[in-house]
């Protein structure tokens, strides 16, 4: 399709799209990288309970002052603890980068033989009656789950971690984070509905980006 068959209207609505999908979009790639770099975090915390399991050592420091998170300790126990829900918010955030990337995992039978304004019709009707409804409604759902765990001073009952209200919180912040990718989704899916042209010219980057 040239630029000169298309509609003044459909050029303005793939451009309002974009710019409302760029921010969105933006947001969940950067905020993907920065929470890559908990993998190392996963790491150390692994490599340290393995050492410390070898050594016999149980506590590792202790001090006066309540901290966020160890209480008046440190302990195998909080280092096993860590790993585990370091590993859990790595995931919720991670989601929405693979969103963006298009690396989730996808049961796919037609979706590749569509042209581009068909996949961007599945994948906004899949957001919206999907996708969307599941986090929001699950993030809502859990901040009873929260409120609980604050109200009561939920902490480990093995000496490990304490606040875990912090840690539990990350479910709904994070499902409400995906929510908001996949409306960015929606957006940059819509552009290109505006404006085919978007769709045939991101193909080869596409292909370039996952191979």
């Amino acid at each position: 399709m040239s630029r000169a068959s298309l509609s003044p209207w459909r050029e303005r609505g793939a451009s309002v799209c974009t710019a409302l999908a760029r921010p969105l979009v933006g947001l969940g790639v950067w905020v993907g990288h920065v929470t890559s770099w908990l993998v190392l975090l996963v790491m150390v915390m692994v490599l340290t309970t393995v050492t410390l399991n070898a050594l016999g050592i149980n506590e590792i420091v202790r001090w006066n002052d309540k901290i966020v998170l160890f209480g008046n300790a440190l302990t195998i126990n909080s280092v096993t603890e860590l790993q585990w829900h370091l590993f859990g918010i790595l995931t919720l955030f991670g989601g929405t980068y693979a969103l963006h990337y298009d690396t989730h995992v996808r049961v796919d039978l037609v979706y590749q033989n569509l042209s581009p304004q068909g996949r961007a019709w599945v994948d906004i009707l899949g957001h919206l009656i999907l996708l969307i409804p599941f986090c929001l409604l699950v993030a809502w759902l859990t901040q009873h789950f929260v409120s609980m765990s604050y109200v009561s001073g939920e902490k480990s009952n093995y000496g490990g971690l304490t606040d875990r209200y912090l840690i539990k919180a990350m479910l709904p912040i994070g499902l409400a984070f995906l929510a908001l990718g996949a409306l960015g989704q929606i957006f940059d899916k819509l552009a290109i509905i505006f404006d085919p042209r978007r769709g045939d010219a991101r193909e080869p980057s596409e292909e370039t980006a996952h191979g």
